[in-house]
């Protein structure tokens, strides 16, 4: 991906006719896609994007897991075009992995029209902060590859997209740990409030139970999945 990407910044502009030239990024205009306006993304997830820093809905992270998880089966399945729209809705609120696989789309063209402005832009924010060392080592190399002129642009690319897709902004906390009896890590995204909307009804009536015994354990939040929605299970995903 690294070379490829410092291919297509470096070669002159009639041997790609495939790759899109955006204007420079404004403020609250970030280069994604030309018809942006036209992204599927409110149909995959329907709640009301919540201002910064302030808490989500069930409801919109429900939906956000769910595209999440059906973007990622459908690209590892290789259906790039129709894992794309969930991807980019997983992107934008924050999950890292969807950013890479996004970045990895924009880069190829595979599933969206070519972009790699964008494709820089997503992988920049998907290297900031905890993140899968590949994505890191990705960036990094593509980062030293670029031509010294199209540096400036592309820093500016970069902030843009780190400040309006960036986990902390979107509430969701991600940790690299080892997979169980590995030493391989495994990145993992989920929103800070998910807790706040567990059922612990269960506990509730266990411990008003005649004779019931005490806890002796907190009950660790990540033990208690949050309910998954029929949509997320269709086709095999």
């Amino acid at each position: 991906m690294a070379a490829a990407l410092a291919t297509t910044l470096t070669a002159p502009a009639d041997s790609a006719p495939d790759a899109k030239t955006t204007a420079p990024p404004e403020a609250d205009a970030p280069p994604i896609v030309a018809n942006d306006t036209r992204e599927p993304e409110e149909v995959i997830v329907t709640g009301s994007p919540p201002d910064p820093g302030v808490r989500p809905t069930f409801e919109y992270m429900q939906q956000t897991y769910d595209a999440r998880g059906k973007g990622g089966c459908l690209y590892r399945r290789g259906d790039y075009e129709e894992s794309f729209p969930y991807l980019l809705a997983a992107a934008k609120r924050g999950f890292k992995m969807a950013q890479a696989r996004v970045s990895f789309l924009y880069e190829r063209g595979l599933g969206t029209p070519r972009d790699t402005e964008a494709a820089v832009g997503w992988l920049a924010v998907a290297a900031t902060g905890t993140t899968h060392p590949s994505i890191r080592y990705a960036f990094r190399d593509v980062w030293q590859r670029i031509p010294a002129e199209h540096l400036p642009h592309l820093e500016r690319v970069a902030d843009v997209y780190r400040s309006k897709y960036g986990s902390r902004r979107h509430r969701v906390n991600c940790d690299l740990s080892a997979t169980a009896g590995t030493h391989l890590k495994m990145l993992t995204c989920r929103f800070q409030d998910e807790g706040t909307h567990a059922d612990y009804s269960f506990l509730v009536d266990a411990l008003a139970a005649p004779g019931a015994p005490a806890p002796t354990a907190a009950v660790a939040l990540d033990a208690i999945p949050l309910p998954r929605t029929p949509q997320s299970e269709s086709r095999g995903c």
